[in-house]
C-alpha cells in the first residue's frame, strides 16, 4: 500500500517526458501524462501541496533523425511537435503545474553540474569502444540511425537501442545485418572514445536503496522484477555521451565535439523543468527529501532509467536529492490486433482522437478503464462503444440526469434537508464504504480499480433511485420523495468529486448543474447539498451510434500514413529542401470566406450546430460545428467566416460536413474568426502572407490540416507564423488577443 505519512506535505509528480519527434498516440497518453494527471488531481483535491512536472524531451538521435527526415533543423522539429503535444494534452484536460523543455539553458546547467560532480567523485570513466560508422556520410551512427535484425527475437526492424518487438535494450553492434538509416549504406566498425557512468562503483549503494524503496514505495511487480534483474546481471559502466551535434554539450576537455546521451540528460529534465515552472522554489521540491514524496509515472520500458540510471546519477552527485518514492509503471496498451507504434504510425494518435468528434472525457474514461496496470490491454473500438454507452451513458449519465430532471420537474429544483430514515441510512453506509475504497485505491495509485469503484457507487445510486420510486412516492408523501432526492443530490455531488480526477470536464458540468462551486475530497460523505436550488439539468453524455464506431474502426485500420511534414518557416523559405517543399504546408490550404445563411441544432448531438453556408460563385454547402455552448444561432447567421474549403468531407453524428469553420480558443473562451464585409465577399480566398498558394488543390485530411500550427497573436490570425489576410491584404483578426485556432 502506498500511504502518505502525515509529516509529508508535498507530493511531487512526474510523467516520462515525451519525445517531440512525433504525435503522441493513446498508448503514450495513458502510460504517462494521463495517469499522472489523475493522481495529481486526486492529491490536489485531498488538500495536499502538489506539483505535477512534465515537458518535452528534445535532445537525442530521435530528434535529429526526425529533423533530417523532414528537412529542417532539430530546433524547428522541437517547436513543431512541442506545439502539437501541448495542444493534444490541453484537449485531453491534462493539467501540468510545470510544463517545460530540455533544450532550455537551465537544463544544460543542471545536467553539466551533476555530470561534473559525478566526474569529481570518481564515477565517470573513459572507454574506447567500437561503433558503427557510415563511410557514405562520414559520420558515426548513433543507435537510432541504425536498423537491423534483433539477435533475440529476429524482428527485422529493430533499432540500434531497443527492439520494438521483444523490448530488449540493444547496442547497434548487436544487430544482425545493420543498415544506416541516414543513407541506406552498410556501416563499418570504427573506434571512438566516450564517457561512461561507472555503475559498478554505485551498485552496492544503489541496490540497498532500491530494495528499501521498493518496499517503502510499494513498487509494482514489473518494476521490482526489472530492477532486480539488472542487479542480478551485475551493473556495468554505461555510456553517457554520443557523437551528435544536438544536445547538451559535455563540459570536459577532449569531448567538446560530443553531447550527453539523452538517457542521461532527460531525467534531469524533471529538475530543470521544475525550475522553469517555479523558479528558485525548485529546491523546496528536489532538495527536501524528508518532506517530499516523488511519484513517477511511465510505461514499463522506462523502468530502468528511473529505478537505476537516474537514481545512480543523483546518488553519485553532491546534493541530498529527493529520490523516487513510488514508480507507477504500466504495461502496454495495444491497438486492435497489433501494437501502437509511433515509428510505424500504427493506431490512434492524439490528433486523431480530437478529429473523431467524441468528447475528451470519453477517451479519458475508456483509456483509464482499460489502463494496463498489471498486464497488457487492447484498445478495441467495439469495447469503446460498449463502455461509453453502457457505463458512461447508462450508468453515470443516467443517474445524474434522472435525479436532476426529477428534482427540477417535481420539486421545482429544491433540495430540502431531511433526517434519514433507516433504509436511507443503510444505503449511505454502503456508499461511505465504497467511497473509502476509492480513496484507498487512489492513495495507492491504483487508478483503474478506483474508477471501477466510482462507477460502482453510481450503480448503487441507480439501484436506490429505482427502489425508492420517488415518482410514485411523491403522490402520497412529498416529504419522503424530498428525502430520496436529498440523498441522491448529495450522492451526485460525491460522484462529481470522485470523478473529477478521471473526468474533469464532466465533474465541472455536474457541479454547474447542481448550482454550486467545485467541492474537494474532504466533502465526501457530507450532506452539503441542502436547502438550495439546482441549476438546469442537461445530458452528460450522448449515446454513440454503432455505425459511428464502425466507421472509426475502418478509418484507423492498418497502419496510417506518416504524419505530414511541416512547411518551411518564412526565414528559410528560399533554402527549403525539396522534401519539405513537396510536403503539405500552408500553400496547400484553401481557406475561403463564407457566409452563414442558416443555423439549426444537430438532430443527433446537443452541442453541435448544422450550418448552411454560401460560398458565392462556389455554391452552397453544409457544415457542422461544436458552437452550441458558445453562440446562439442569431449570433452566427449572416456572418462571414473563414472556411477550410478543401477539407475532406466527414460525417459527424450522421450529418455530412463539407468543410470546417475556424475559431479561436483561450482559457475556455471560443470566438469564431469573423471577416468584415468591408474587406471580403463570400467565395473570396483568404491569403497567407509570404506564401504562394497552390491553384490546383486536392482534398486534405484533418491530420494534414492540424499538422500545421494555427494561432492568434496580437489579435491577428496566423498559420505556421504567417498572417492570414483578406483579399485587400487586411489581416484576419480575432476578438481574442491570443489563442489557438481550431
Amino acid at each position: 500500500m502506498v500511504s502518505i505519512p502525515a509529516q509529508h506535505k508535498k507530493i511531487l509528480v512526474t510523467s516520462a517526458l515525451p519525445y517531440v519527434n512525433n504525435v503522441p498516440h493513446l498508448g503514450n497518453i495513458i502510460g504517462c501524462v494521463l495517469s499522472a494527471d489523475v493522481f495529481a488531481r486526486y492529491q490536489r483535491s485531498a488538500g495536499r501541496r502538489v506539483l505535477y512536472v512534465c515537458g518535452t524531451d528534445e535532445h537525442g538521435t530521435t530528434t535529429e533523425a526526425k529533423a533530417r527526415e523532414e528537412g529542417v533543423s532539430p530546433k524547428e522539429i522541437c517547436e513543431k511537435y512541442r506545439a502539437i503535444h501541448k495542444r493534444i494534452y490541453d484537449w485531453f484536460g491534462i493539467r501540468f503545474d510545470c510544463w517545460g523543455r530540455t533544450s532550455a539553458k537551465n537544463h544544460w546547467a543542471h545536467t553539466q553540474k551533476i555530470f561534473s560532480e559525478l566526474d569529481q567523485n570518481g564515477y565517470i570513466v573513459e572507454q574506447t569502444t567500437k561503433q558503427l560508422y557510415s563511410e557514405e556520410s562520414k559520420t558515426f551512427l548513433a543507435d537510432r540511425y541504425v536498423e537491423g535484425t534483433c539477435p533475440y527475437c529476429s524482428f527485422d526492424k529493430a533499432r540500434g537501442d531497443q527492439c520494438d518487438s521483444c523490448g530488449k535494450l540493444l547496442t547497434p553492434l548487436e544487430l544482425i545485418n545493420p543498415v544506416s538509416k541516414i543513407d541506406g549504406a552498410t556501416p563499418v566498425v570504427k573506434e571512438t572514445t566516450h564517457l561512461y557512468l561507472d555503475l559498478t562503483k554505485l551498485q552496492e549503494e544503489l541496490s540497498r536503496w532500491a530494495q528499501a524503496q521498493g518496499i517503502a514505495g510499494s513498487w509494482p511487480e514489473n518494476a521490482l522484477k526489472t530492477t532486480q534483474a539488472w542487479f542480478d546481471e551485475g551493473l556495468e559502466p554505461r555510456a553517457i555521451t554520443r557523437d551528435l551535434s544536438w544536445g547538451v554539450p559535455v563540459p570536459k576537455p577532449g569531448f567538446e565535439d560530443k553531447v550527453f546521451y539523452v538517457w542521461f540528460d532527460a531525467p534531469i529534465g524533471y529538475i530543470s523543468i521544475t525550475e522553469q515552472g517555479v523558479g528558485d522554489e525548485w529546491r523546496e521540491w528536489w532538495l527536501d527529501p524528508d518532506h517530499t514524496l516523488l511519484y513517477q509515472f511511465m510505461a514499463k520500458d522506462n523502468i530502468p532509467f528511473h529505478t537505476i540510471l537516474f537514481p545512480a546519477s543523483l546518488l553519485g552527485s553532491d546534493d541530498h536529492w529527493t529520490m523516487l518514492h513510488h514508480i507507477n509503471s504500466t504495461e502496454y496498451l495495444n491497438y486492435e490486433d497489433k501494437k501502437f507504434s509511433k515509428s510505424r504510425n500504427t493506431g490512434v494518435f492524439g490528433d486523431d482522437a480530437i478529429a473523431t468528434g467524441l468528447p475528451a472525457d470519453a477517451f479519458r474514461y475508456y483509456l483509464l478503464a482499460l489502463r494496463p496496470e498489471s498486464s497488457d490491454t487492447t484498445f478495441l473500438w467495439s469495447d469503446f462503444e460498449e463502455k461509453l454507452n453502457n457505463e458512461l451513458v447508462a450508468n453515470l449519465g443516467n443517474l445524474v440526469n434522472r435525479a436532476m430532471t426529477f428534482t427540477k420537474r417535481s420539486l421545482d429544483g429544491e433540495i430540502v434537508e431531511h433526517e434519514l430514515r433507516e433504509h436511507s441510512q443503510a444505503f449511505w453506509t454502503r456508499v461511505a464504504a465504497l467511497e473509502e475504497e476509492v480513496t484507498m485505491l487512489l492513495e495507492q495509485a491504483q487508478l483503474k480499480e478506483a474508477l471501477k469503484k466510482v462507477m460502482a457507487v453510481s450503480r448503487l445510486g441507480n439501484q436506490y433511485f429505482q427502489e425508492q420510486q420517488p415518482w410514485k412516492v411523491i403522490k402520497e408523501s412529498r416529504r419522503d420523495a424530498e428525502e430520496t432526492l436529498f440523498v441522491l443530490m448529495n450522492l451526485v455531488k460525491d460522484l462529481a468529486i470522485m470523478i473529477e480526477p478521471f473526468l474533469p470536464a464532466t465533474s465541472r458540468n455536474i457541479f454547474s448543474q447542481l448550482g454550486c462551486e467545485q467541492k474537494r475530497w474532504d466533502d465526501l460523505g457530507a450532506f452539503s447539498i441542502k436547502n438550495a436550488s439546482i441549476g438546469e439539468p442537461a445530458l452528460l453524455f450522448e449515446k454513440v451510434e454503432h455505425a459511428t464506431m464502425e466507421a472509426l474502426k475502418v478509418r484507423f485500420s492498418g497502419e496510417q500514413q506518416p504524419k505530414a511534414a511541416p512547411a518551411a518557416p518564412t526565414s528559410r523559405a528560399s533554402s527549403a529542401s525539396p522534401a519539405v517543399a513537396a510536403g503539405f504546408g500552408p500553400h496547400a490550404l484553401d481557406l475561403r470566406v463564407a457566409r452563414i445563411t442558416s443555423v439549426s441544432l444537430h438532430p443527433n448531438a446537443a452541442k453541435l450546430y448544422v450550418e448552411e453556408i454560401d460560398l458565392g460563385p462556389l455554391g452552397t454547402r453544409t457544415i457542422v460545428s461544436g458552437l452550441v455552448p458558445h453562440y446562439k444561432p442569431e449570433e452566427l447567421e449572416g456572418k462571414l467566416i473563414v472556411l477550410v474549403a478543401n477539407l475532406a468531407p466527414a460525417s459527424l453524428r450522421g450529418v455530412e460536413s463539407k468543410g470546417m469553420l475556424l475559431a479561436v480558443e483561450r482559457e475556455g473562451q471560443v470566438k469564431v474568426l469573423f471577416v468584415d464585409d468591408a474587406h471580403a465577399s463570400a467565395g473570396d480566398r483568404i491569403l497567407i502572407d509570404g506564401v504562394r498558394l497552390d491553384d490546383a488543390l486536392g482534398q486534405i485530411t484533418i491530420d494534414q490540416f492540424f499538422s500545421l500550427q494555427y494561432e492568434v497573436k496580437g489579435h491577428v490570425a496566423h498559420v505556421s507564423a504567417h498572417k492570414l489576410l483578406c483579399p485587400d491584404k487586411t489581416p484576419v483578426k480575432s476578438e481574442l488577443a491570443e489563442g489557438k485556432i481550431r
